[in-house]
């Protein structure tokens, strides 16, 4: 030979160079790793933020639970109360209405004061209404039509409580016999606003709270069957707030408590449904609980942008990292031995890259060269 052999130096188009090929598939690999780990993340965080809200709306639907309990109880204990009272056995033994409402009256409104209590009801032994305090001059239905509590109370002369429809609508009721000598003569009844419940579950909670009323339940003016359909309001602490959630199609009947989520004026809204359980426990309507999550899902969003944020500055980060390292170490140290081999001054002595594999192809490479030159 009269020279060394020259090597290939001109990269067909159609190749891309090491560099870019690193860079590609450390860009993607970092992208995609960081994107699922992301991705994951926001995953958790939502599942943590559902967790929250279910056990927040369960702690409110608590309350006023809690509340109708002791409604419930209180109201019992006034109607045993009551049904002891002398001057009310005589009266009511006596058949004196009018003298039953006159001594009746002052105690309805003590109660109603005090207690939320918005029913105070005298029934005869034959389970027909004797004295409603609130409204004397509606008397004489057929009780034992449409009240099971009446009749249970009647019959094994045990004080009954729970929810019932009477002619005043939805209450929360307790139903006491009245006995004179082992005889009984009548049944008395307390009941309580459920509107007052509402209201103070709110004042402890800051919760929205409704029931909403089958209303082919309720009971009219006369003791007959209602001829509505539907459900509507009995009570609530905020009617347009639920008439608007109303609308949403979120409020429904269920025979299972039910979470859902609603937009409603910009706010975002959990809501609680579960099954309104009369005394003889059918299906009467649905009490709903509302809260307003819009802090929670806005710590949400912000939970979100951070997480894309550190997505996006990782992979800065760590991509200029891998990069930098590379070229460092690899493609530099491979462009200077290229650039040697091709000058013909390629020195195995000298130290282009820390890594052992790049120093044993630098040697192997200078041990070729010097293969291939003239002797």
């Amino acid at each position: 030979m009269s020279g060394g052999r020259s090597l290939p130096h001109v990269i067909p188009d159609r190749f891309m160079t090491l560099d870019k090929t690193l860079s590609l598939v450390a860009a993607a690999t970092l992208a995609l790793t960081l994107c699922v780990g992301g991705w994951v993340l926001q995953l958790d965080t939502r599942a943590l933020l559902t967790q929250a809200e279910e056990q927040e709306i369960d702690a409110t639907s608590l309350v006023l639970s809690t509340a109708m309990d002791q409604a419930a109880t209180l109201s019992a204990t006034h109607a045993e109360g009551l049904a002891r009272d002398p001057a009310i056995i005589m009266r009511l033994k006596a058949g004196d209405r009018a003298g039953l409402q006159a001594y009746a009256k002052p105690v309805f409104e003590r109660l109603r004061e005090l207690g939320g209590v918005d029913v105070l009801h005298f029934h005869s032994a034959d389970m027909h209404s004797f004295l409603r305090v609130w409204e004397p001059e509606n008397f004489g239905q057929d009780l034992s039509r449409f009240r099971p509590m009446i009749v249970a109370a009647n019959h094994d002369r045990r004080v009954r409580k729970g929810l019932e429809l009477g002619v005043r609508g939805l209450s929360l009721r307790a139903v006491s016999a009245v006995v004179d000598e082992e005889n009984l003569i009548g049944t008395i009844e307390v009941g309580v606003d459920l509107k007052s419940l509402t209201e103070l579950s709110k004042a402890a909670t800051g919760a929205d709270y409704a029931f909403f009323l089958d209303a082919a339940a309720g009971i009219t003016d006369k003791g007959e069957p209602s001829p509505e359909t539907g459900l509507k309001i009995e009570a609530a602490t905020d009617a347009g707030l639920f008439q608007a959630l109303q609308q949403t199609g979120s409020i429904r009947l269920s025979r299972a408590a039910y979470l859902d989520k609603v937009r409603v004026d910009g706010r975002t809204l959990g809501i609680m449904g579960r099954p309104l359980l009369d005394f003889s426990g059918r299906i009467i309507g649905t009490i709903v609980v509302t809260r307003d999550f819009t802090g929670l899902e806005g710590h949400l969003s912000r939970s979100l942008v951070t997480i894309a944020a550190v997505v996006i500055v990782g992979f800065l980060i760590t991509f200029s990292l891998i990069m930098v390292t590379l070229r460092s170490l690899v493609l530099r140290p491979l462009e200077t031995l290229t650039e040697q081999v091709k000058a013909n001054t390629a020195d195995e002595t000298e130290t282009l890259s820390s890594l052992p594999e790049f120093l044993a192809l630098q040697k192997a490479v200078v041990a070729q060269k010097n293969l291939e030159q003239p002797s």
